[in-house]
């Protein structure tokens, strides 16, 4: 029993290995503009990213300012704006962290990419757009801000998943960004 409880507590800590909580959730009234927010998503391919990248977090976006609210520029089905409360409430438990890379007033130049689809072999330049690549090419193109660099999927923990990739189109080869890496880019600082 006591090997059980000490591996259940061993893949919990692996797993947040790569994932540095900020310490206390941000108040959404802290968010503005630019902010890029994360949280657990609950799709079907949340554990496969969650497992290669060795981090908890598994979804992204960028907040947009509208007259009537908040909104989260997202990368899901198509890029879409979703309201920050129905992005929130589609992580699991609720939870989510925010990191911010401009502290000056900012606008975000969103509407030529909505209705894309979502890149699902995770391309890099095909004119399409997974989440944390959508992020990194909003402060590329706008901010010429590099928050990361691209990595080779073959750098993330790939055991057991090769077939699931392959049917994807997925190549070892290839450049990705992952949710994790922004989070984590040096760029970006908690709110």
């Amino acid at each position: 029993m006591k090997k059980k409880v000490f591996l259940i507590i061993i893949l919990i800590l692996v797993g947040l290995a790569g994932f540095n909580f900020c310490s206390g959730q941000t108040s959404k009234d802290k968010l503005k503009e630019g902010d890029m927010i994360f949280h657990i998503s609950q799709s079907q391919q949340s554990p496969l990213i969650q497992y290669a990248t060795k981090s908890t977090l598994s979804h992204c976006g960028i907040i947009i300012e509208k007259k009537d609210g908040l909104y989260v520029l997202e990368a899901t089905g198509t890029l879409r704006l979703t309201p920050i409360d129905k992005f929130i409430n589609r992580g699991k438990g609720k939870q989510w962290w925010a990191k911010r890379v401009i502290d000056d007033p900012i606008k975000i130049k969103y509407k030529n990419l909505l209705g894309r689809k979502y890149d699902l072999s995770f391309k890099k330049d095909n004119n399409l757009f997974y989440c944390s690549e959508l992020i990194y090419y909003i402060y590329m193109t706008q901010f010429n801000i590099e928050l990361c660099e691209y990595r080779k999927v073959s750098e993330y923990n790939l055991v057991g998943i090769k077939d699931k990739m392959k049917k994807r189109g997925i190549k070892e080869d290839q450049l990705v960004i992952a949710p994790i890496d922004i989070y984590n880019s040096k760029k970006a600082h908690n709110i």
